[in-house]
């Protein structure tokens, strides 16, 4: 993760859900009991949006995943934008306590990503740096553009579970969609703006335009010592997750999220 950066939100709270203080790791299956039985539908504490926290309750997406495997599971939960909706990111982690600690840092002008808009939400490129035992996600968020000269922009997102949810912006594509009568789109290339901008000044900055290929490579260029894998990353939309609370089902339905990510991308 870039250093130096200005921090645009910080975000940290503990939910103790439990009071109970574990001597030794829980396992996963314990962990995603937990999950199940602290779902809490219509309660503060509860890692579900229900329509009582938020009228666009339906927008938001479940997984359950081990971004930084370091055996304590998440809660990874997104909501789609669009439409005048914002979009919204988390990830609470399972705690010693049973509860849940999830935190939010946004790397110098990064915005919140709206990763439910590409494929790259359920296939994730992975690369792990393996001197500092960090894993960066690749996620892809899309846009329309409205009164803009272009059409739509694609900015590509680096998240990393470092205590806190690690969201940074590292390149965009913006994209004309083709005239009528023909197929030829027209697409350009971009940095953040805020690379070239001190840190605490507020500015936004001129992105700095680039090619495609560097684009394409970029990962490589951020990471460059990291060794690439992938993750599987299994959603489950919010109604199939309500209709599931308070049976035998939901727990079921969490461990198979859990485990079509602990299986894939191994080293």
């Amino acid at each position: 993760m870039t250093k130096g950066k200005k921090l645009a939100a910080t975000i940290l709270a503990t939910l103790a859900l439990s009071a109970t203080v574990c001597a030794a790791p829980r396992s996963a299956s314990e962990q995603i009991q937990i999950f199940a039985e602290t779902v809490n539908s219509g309660q503060e504490g509860g890692w579900f949006v229900s329509p009582e926290k938020d009228a666009n309750w339906n927008r938001w997406f479940y997984a359950v995943t081990d971004l930084d495997r370091d055996g304590r599971l998440e809660i990874f939960k997104a909501k789609r934008g669009g439409e005048g909706i914002a979009p919204e990111i988390r990830c609470e982690e399972f705690n010693e306590n049973g509860g849940r600690t999830w935190g939010l840092f946004f790397a110098g002008g990064s915005d919140v990503p709206d990763i439910m808009t590409n494929e790259s939400a359920a296939e994730p490129r992975v690369f792990y740096e393996r001197s500092d035992d960090r894993y960066n996600y690749i996620f892809v968020s899309s846009k329309e553009l409205d009164g803009d000269e272009w059409d739509y922009v694609d900015t590509k997102v680096a998240v990393t579970l470092r205590g806190d949810l690690q969201i940074e912006d590292l390149a965009m594509v913006k994209a004309k969609l083709p005239a009528p009568g023909s197929d030829l789109a027209e697409r350009k290339f971009f940095l953040p703006g805020w690379l070239k901008v001190e840190a605490e000044s507020g500015q936004v900055g001129t992105p700095e335009e680039i090619d495609a290929v560097r684009y394409a490579n970029l990962e490589k260029e951020h990471f460059p010592d990291a060794e690439e894998t992938y993750a599987i990353i299994s959603w489950y939309r919010a109604e199939e997750i309500q209709k599931r609370i308070g049976t035998a089902e939901l727990p079921k339905v969490l461990e198979s999220s859990y485990n079509a990510f602990e299986n894939s991308g191994k080293r």
